[in-house]
């Protein structure tokens, strides 16, 4: 089979017109040694944790945690003002009642939400992909 192969190969570069010699044997792949100076290193663990998703629903980004099985929104009229930079209130899903707060952060590249005593955050471009439909969801981070 092999040399059968070989002719068709050394038929077709002579119909080409290529120079070469008739292919006699298949290349052997040479197994080349480990590089030298390479070293194994550990991936330092992140500092957050996935607990929780946001999405948007009819009258807002709804706030779906897995820490809290509660459902919690930020109403349409609040988003704005949060990424404008100013601080508006989480609201219970069902109730409307207050449960905390939800602002921009520090560097201006999360959507931070005091939920109780816990902190969640929120990628500011996975909150824009979800605003803007690009996306259905969005992961929401807590810090470990």
């Amino acid at each position: 089979m092999l040399l059968l192969f070989s002719w068709l190969v050394s038929a077709l570069r002579s119909l080409l017109g290529l120079s070469g010699k008739p292919v006699d044997k298949v290349a052997e792949v040479i197994q080349e040694p480990g590089l030298p100076g390479w070293k194994t290193e550990t991936i330092p663990v992140s500092s957050f944790l996935k607990v929780g998703r946001i999405a948007m629903c009819n009258d807002g980004l709804a706030i779906y945690s897995d820490v809290d099985d509660r459902g919690f929104i930020l109403l349409n009229g609040d988003i704005d003002a949060v990424l404008d930079g100013e601080k508006r209130d989480v609201r219970l899903l069902d109730s409307r009642g207050r449960v905390g707060t939800a602002r921009l952060s520090v560097s201006g590249r999360a959507l931070n939400f005091t939920i109780g005593p816990v902190y969640y955050t929120v990628p500011l471009r996975s909150v824009l992909a979800v605003l803007d439909e690009r996306n259905r969801k969005g992961a929401m981070f807590m810090g470990r």
